[in-house]
């Protein structure tokens, strides 16, 4: 038995033994190799999300992302971001995720979170109304800001912006189109549509031709509303331009409120 115990085959026969005993208690190589997969991948998401924060923030707070996005993440790793920092160090040059195609692509994603968010609410409200309205940007592009309103869950009303919409024209026709399949792409059901509120041009509140009486031939049942805020603006606009009095007024309260905003005291 002692000489048996001393061979070569003994021994190999222990080796093996004590390598099942520690594979039953640690799990096989490819199990082990997953389990690290997994924990690289945990890492991994916690510093994209890391990143994804970031971006967040900057957005929110109307700082420029494709700028700024580089220094932000430095001084965040300098402040002892572990698990950030970790992450930079192992990922490739290429695979940082902080390029400035990385933090579009990132507000991209919040953007398109956030819609889905809404639109989930929308899609389970009972009816909605929509508010509409179209501009020029600085590029003179033609567009149109599209709001909803509906009722919540818990009964109070809530209004969200949802989408600009590029138009090929401003007549009503290319307007009612981009509105209806807006809400065709987005799975909203235009049949809950129970309200419009558009300003008083005739593109939008044209009794025969507008966007509201397109809207109202496949919806009878909605109602047009002029926007009220629109109107007070017009009326005050018209009142002061004719009142000298009140432009006076409108011209001293706007100094007193630049002298106070820009006051460093």
């Amino acid at each position: 038995m002692k000489i048996h115990a001393k061979s070569d085959i003994h021994l190999l026969s222990c080796e093996a033994e004590m390598a099942a005993a520690t594979a039953l208690q640690e799990g096989s190589v490819i199990q082990q190799l997953q389990q690290i997969n997994d924990e690289e991948k945990l890492k991994n998401r916690m510093a994209i999300k890391a990143l994804i924060r970031c971006t967040h923030f900057l957005a929110r707070r109307h700082i420029p992302h494709t700028t700024n996005f580089d220094e932000l993440i430095d001084l965040i790793v300098s402040c002892g971001a572990e698990d950030l920092k970790g992450f930079l160090e192992r990922a490739r040059l290429n695979a940082t995720y902080t390029s400035k195609v990385a933090v579009v692509e990132f507000v991209e994603a919040v953007g398109l979170w956030a819609e889905e968010c809404l639109l989930k609410r929308l899609r389970q409200a009972s009816h909605f109304s929509i508010m509409a309205d179209e501009c020029t940007d600085v590029t003179t592009t033609e567009e149109l800001s599209i709001f909803f309103r509906w009722v919540n869950m818990d009964g109070q009303p809530v209004e969200h912006f949802l989408d600009i919409v590029p138009l090929k024209a401003t007549d009503a026709k290319t307007i009612y189109s981009a509105l209806v399949e807006f809400m065709k792409d987005k799975n909203i059901q235009i049949s809950k549509l129970v309200g419009m509120g558009f300003d008083g041009a005739a593109t939008f509140s044209g009794k025969h031709n507008g966007v509201q009486s397109l809207l109202k031939k496949i919806l009878p049942h909605a109602l047009f509303v002029h926007c009220h805020c629109h109107l007070l603006q017009l009326a005050c606009v018209q009142a002061a331009n004719a009142t000298s009095g009140i432009k006076h007024v409108y011209i001293t309260l706007t100094t007193l409120w630049k002298f106070f905003h820009y006051s460093p005291k």
